[in-house]
């Protein structure tokens, strides 16, 4: 990233926008993730067989993981950097790490954002959102320390 207060600006857009999309997913909040969606959004995921297209069609995945059986989650992202295209929108580069809780057990699941963001509306929305996953690993239950035990002493085995 360059230093430059413009290149940290776009730095800090591309940061906050990722960090609302995060917490508005592990909340299964709709109406904050309809928030930050541009109208037009378009939706690539690497589970999909084509792109979606609009608002509607890239909430439906959120209310298909509202609806599914994922009790916790917790998404988090890196490693981000923000380019700025020729029209002042910005490509975004991330890494991300969910872990979801699920009865049987835990996933962890990694891959790539890339991303598009720009203002719309008079705040910043994604106008394009690429989820590339890259793998995910199963946890079963009996392999979950409880919740209980102590991250500071030996962990309890069932």
């Amino acid at each position: 990233m360059s230093d430059t207060p413009a290149a940290m600006l776009h730095h800090f857009r591309a940061h906050q926008l990722l960090t609302t999309y995060t917490r508005m997913v592990d909340a299964k909040n709709i109406e904050g993730l309809a928030a930050i969606a541009h109208p037009d959004i378009v939706l690539v995921r690497s589970a999909d067989a084509a792109p979606r297209t609009g608002r509607e069609a890239f909430l439906d995945l959120y209310r298909d993981f509202a609806r599914s059986d994922v009790q916790e989650s917790q998404h988090m992202t890196t490693n981000v950097s923000a380019t700025e295209l020729d029209d002042g929108s910005l490509a975004v580069a991330a890494r991300f790490l969910a872990i979801t809780t699920h009865p049987d057990g835990a996933r962890a699941t990694w891959g790539r954002y890339d991303d598009e963001i720009a203002e719309h509306g008079g705040r910043w929305v994604f106008t394009a959102k690429r989820i590339q996953v890259t793998r995910t690993a199963l946890v079963g239950e009996d392999m979950l320390a409880p919740l209980n035990a102590s991250s500071f002493e030996p962990m309890p085995r069932s």
